[in-house]
């Protein structure tokens, strides 16, 4: 893991390696970078793999007031700019990552040569969603990172993966460990409060893969379909038999996925 001092309020915790094109990873609630391990291995012989961890997770800086996705993507155009990339990158997101990537493509365009967004969603929570993330802020206060991933346990793996992988479940855990729980709490408020992405999908040039779990619970084959339906040129793709972890759950057809449409872009 390496750390980069972006400014006086702000360190990033990241992973880093290979050459060439800028593949930018931006991982899910509340996991950290390590979730993307599969991913920095397979495309680092091709790209020049970075997977940072967000404000608020791991060893990246805390927050001193509370942050917004704004808050998030901004802080990656700046780290990006910072580490001397200026090149246009493909950004992927997964969950919360995908929140981030569609505010960065909403605000820096420019900044971006290919859009990956997995398991996520562009438009706003409902009352009921709200209703739940506050009740997750309540939790997670009060909790670790490893309770708070236990938690979630049900909506972030499918149903395929709890019977067949029962290690799985302690791997993700694991990987949430470092995160504290206030830190946690206050992305869930950012979360809760994002924009409505939903209008500027069409506003989206770059070419983009919807990608995402048939048994996933929080963004749904239909929901992520009707996403991909908004993007101009945006293929789709379902990876069968996983949910809302794809790239833990079948890190091989989720490789896959990624090689096909990166071919593409490059």
């Amino acid at each position: 893991m390496k750390t980069f001092e972006v400014s006086r309020d702000l360190k990033v915790a990241y992973e880093e390696a290979g050459e060439g094109i800028p593949l930018v990873f931006l991982h899910a609630f509340p996991l950290t970078n390590a979730m993307w391990k599969a991913q920095v291995e397979e495309f680092s012989s091709n790209f020049h793999v970075l997977a940072p961890n967000a404000r608020g997770i791991g060893q990246s800086s805390s927050f001193r007031c509370q942050p917004s996705l704004q808050t998030l993507a901004s802080d990656l155009a700046e780290w990006l700019e910072e580490m001397g990339i200026y090149d246009a990158v493909i950004l992927c997101g997964l969950s919360m990552g995908g929140y981030t990537a569609l505010e960065f493509a909403r605000t820096y365009p420019e900044k971006l040569r290919g859009l990956i967004l997995a398991d996520t969603r562009a438009d706003a929570d409902s009352a009921d969603g709200r209703k739940a993330r506050n009740e997750m802020i309540a939790f997670a206060a009060e909790n670790t990172g490893k309770a708070v991933a236990q938690k979630m346990l049900p909506k972030l793996l499918g149903a395929t993966s709890q019977k067949s992988s029962p290690r799985l479940a302690g791997k993700v855990t694991d990987i949430a460990l470092p995160n504290s729980g206030k830190n946690l709490s206050q992305l869930v408020a950012a979360m809760r409060d994002r924009r409505d992405s939903t209008e500027s999908l069409s506003g989206i040039v770059c070419p983009t893969l919807v990608v995402g779990g048939s048994e996933d619970v929080v963004s749904p084959p239909q929901v992520m379909a009707d996403m991909a339906n908004r993007i101009p040129n945006a293929r789709h793709t379902i990876i069968e038999g996983v949910g809302h972890l794809a790239n833990l759950e079948n890190p091989e057809a989720f490789n896959r996925a990624l090689r096909e449409f990166l071919n593409h872009v490059t």
